[in-house]
């Protein structure tokens, strides 16, 4: 164990006592014995997110399993923990859903998931007789022949897109959002093992993709709800949903503002992350942004809190076209929630600024090079690349989903592509001696300099590379290499950190159809931000032709910006 996990161990066991009995396990079996989540529970469960995140952060642990059977991150509820307990699978939407069932479990609560998602019908006067066509297609489908079939088919597909949007066939990233068709309770004497299995099985981001206005209280209940941008709201467990696919669980805001979320990965790691660009706005409709668990009771069946029941219910979040703005102050969204997320009026300290976002940066380059070693020790990289993407190279599944990086690498772009406008907006702010910047020496772009030189060497990643040879990276290399890194996970280790010297490449020894796949996805790497509903199953003759063929790349250098 490290020095640094030592520390972090002293002080969580100084803030949160573990008052079991190491002799006392939990049993398999759940109980509820306490019929109604309560405001005491859900302190508690901010307790319990908020030490597992920090846990993940400083290096603990690295999957939702090692942190939940980790006594520095869980402190709570270690010692409860039966020999028995399943190794938790979790990918992104699993996540809160799986820190909700184990803490429901460890403390005798009442815990449902959605089953059964539909597709959301388009709203408007011809939802009706869209819906007629499509049943009568349908009808006449199921009884055509052979050759009817296939025109027939078109026409389903034409009205569903109509209906649904241009990804009808998969609900995590449908144009209209989810309807939650049936809900699971669980019942005395069910087996976590069971339970946390079922919900992996059932869970994905198309559970959160519903309209976020809804105010059922029957058994149909939404289980989280828009919350107002505000400290008392955003906090530990509170849960944020980004519309392209991804889901994040917040364990701590900070001082001056910075939300810090763990989220997990098809591959099981987890990992962890603060809120930004990389973060996409949405609508009303389709559910995105900020929520928190909705309280509800099962005393006398079903009764979950109303809407107008909750005192930080919200829809702010989806003023978009309203806009948002601080004292007169217009601001996009992200800054708007970084704004009145800070105790008191946001300063910027522009030195301080840029070293937390390298450290930052730092930690997501080397969450992503174990994601990376993951897929070389898998020997995915030896197997033949198929002939084609997949549909969809953000939204997919099989060894593309567990072991392929494009969300995480696009992800990373967009925060640097962030950090690198906060630089140039904090250095022309100071310029016109806006006083929310804070600065007291006497050469501000220097400074910034000198600390971005000090982050860059301090952050190094070793590749072991395919002869075996080890190459170290600082943090500069690999931002100066940004779209160059490759998602593919049939690319050799060398291409997957975009090393194209000469001896790299010679390690590497790819073959030359691997190598046209390279240079032919370069457009795709030059992306940032993602679009899961265009098509991308592009073979490697159609790849270079295709919109993403010619797709330029964008000037994000962080330290270009410091000669602003």
């Amino acid at each position: 164990m490290t020095t640094k996990q030592y520390v972090f161990l002293a002080l969580i066991a100084a803030a949160i006592p573990m008052s079991i009995s190491a002799n006392t396990k939990k049993s398999l079996n759940w109980q509820i014995k306490n019929t109604t989540w309560t405001k005491s529970f859900d302190k508690s469960y901010e307790e319990f997110v908020a030490t597992m995140g920090k846990a993940k952060k400083a290096g603990v642990c690295h999957t939702t399993s090692d942190c939940i059977k980790s006594p520095i991150a869980n402190p709570q509820f270690y010692n409860l923990n039966p020999e028995n307990l399943v190794n938790v699978y979790s990918d992104c939407a699993d996540l809160p859903y799986v820190l909700r069932a184990y803490f429901s479990w460890m403390n005798d609560l009442p815990f449902a998931y959605p089953i059964n998602l539909t597709p959301a019908p388009l709203k408007g006067p011809e939802t009706e007789a869209l819906l007629a066509q499509l049943e009568q297609l349908n009808r006449e489908y199921n009884n055509a022949g052979f050759f009817k079939k296939a025109a027939l088919k078109k026409q389903i597909k034409d009205i569903r897109k109509q209906l649904y949007g241009d990804k009808d066939t998969d609900i995590r990233y449908n144009r209209f959002g989810n309807v939650i068709g049936g809900k699971k309770y669980i019942k005395n004497g069910d087996n976590i093992n069971t339970v946390i299995d079922q919900v992996v099985d059932s869970i994905s981001t198309a559970t959160f993709r519903t309209d976020a206005s809804n105010n059922a209280t029957n058994s149909l209940f939404r289980d989280t709800y828009p919350v107002s941008v505000s400290r008392a709201s955003i906090k530990p467990g509170t849960v944020l949903y980004d519309p392209n696919g991804h889901i994040a669980v917040v364990y701590e805001v900070t001082a001056n503002g910075k939300i810090h979320l763990i989220d997990a990965h098809p591959d099981n790691s987890l990992t962890a992350i603060t809120y930004g660009e990389k973060f996409s706005q949405t609508t009303v409709e389709i559910g995105g942004g900020f929520s928190n668990w909705r309280p509800f009771s099962v005393e006398n069946g079903v009764q979950a809190t109303a809407n107008n029941q909750l005192p930080d219910y919200s829809l702010e979040q989806f003023n978009k076209k309203k806009g948002y703005e601080i004292n007169g102050v217009k601001m996009d969204f992200h800054e708007y929630v970084r704004n009145k997320m800070s105790l008191g009026t946001l300063k910027y300290n522009p030195v301080v600024e840029l070293t937390e976002l390298m450290d930052e940066l730092c930690h997501d380059v080397q969450e992503r090079a174990m994601s990376v070693t993951a897929a070389i020790t898998a020997g995915i990289n030896k197997q033949s690349h198929p002939d084609k993407l997949p549909s969809n190279i953000y939204g997919t599944d099989g060894d593309w989903e567990s072991y392929s990086t494009p969300s995480r690498d696009a992800r990373l772009k967009a925060s640097i592509r962030e950090g690198r406008a906060l630089m140039i907006k904090m250095i022309e702010e100071k310029r016109n001696n806006n006083p929310a910047i804070e600065y007291s020496g006497v050469d501000l772009v220097s400074d910034l300099k000198a600390a971005y030189k000090t982050a860059t060497n301090k952050c190094v990643i070793d590749v072991k590379k395919t002869n075996g040879e080890v190459q170290s990276l600082n943090l500069d290399r690999v931002l100066k290499s940004i779209f160059k890194l490759s998602f593919d996970p049939y690319h050799c280790v060398e291409l997957r950190w975009g090393m194209l010297d000469a001896e790299s490449l010679k390690s590497c020894n790819s073959s030359k159809e691997n190598m046209d796949w390279y240079n032919a996805e370069q457009g795709l790497r030059n992306l940032i931000d993602r679009d899961y509903a265009v098509k991308m199953d592009y073979s490697l003759k159609e790849l270079p032709s295709s919109p993403f063929g010619k797709k330029a790349e964008e000037n994000i250098s962080i330290e270009d910006a410091l000669k602003y």
